[in-house]
């Protein structure tokens, strides 16, 4: 068990606990590895960034605009990994199926990046998915 000064990729420095044996220098590789990469909220804020890129602006308070673009961003997130998964997790499903799934969604990513309320993503944070199911479902009506 050691601390090591990492010096970030982004020019940000945190002191990182690094546990394990140290026999073959592995707490060394380690430490290198996560110099080699931004630091953990650099990282996000990239993948948040990249994940609402094309979305709407939302209002509401800075700290609510903020909530709601993370909870948005995890959901979408979560959607496209799941999408991702659809030929290695379901491989006898039909392909009509499969189509079926990737095309919901879809719609309900595209129907989370139109929302303009902060408040609604908030209100509706333990089912967004199941929500915006809905919201994409009548707007197709």
């Amino acid at each position: 068990m050691a601390q090591y000064n990492i010096h970030h990729t982004c020019g940000h420095e945190e002191t990182v606990q690094i546990y394990g044996t140290n026999v073959h220098g592995e707490r060394q590789r380690k430490a290198e590895w996560l110099e080699s990469k931004p630091c953990r909220d650099c990282e996000r804020k990239a993948i948040r960034e990249e994940t609402l890129t094309g979305a709407a602006e939302l209002t509401g308070s800075d700290k609510q605009v903020n909530w709601a673009n993370d909870l948005r961003a995890k959901a979408i997130d979560d959607i496209k990994t799941k999408l991702a998964k659809l030929d290695t997790q379901y491989i006898a499903a039909p392909q009509d199926w499969k189509a079926a799934q990737r095309k919901a969604g879809e719609t309900i990513i595209t129907a989370m990046l139109a929302e303009t309320s902060a408040k609604t993503i908030i209100d509706h944070r333990d089912n967004l998915v199941s929500h915006y199911g809905a919201v994409a479902q009548q707007a197709a009506k």
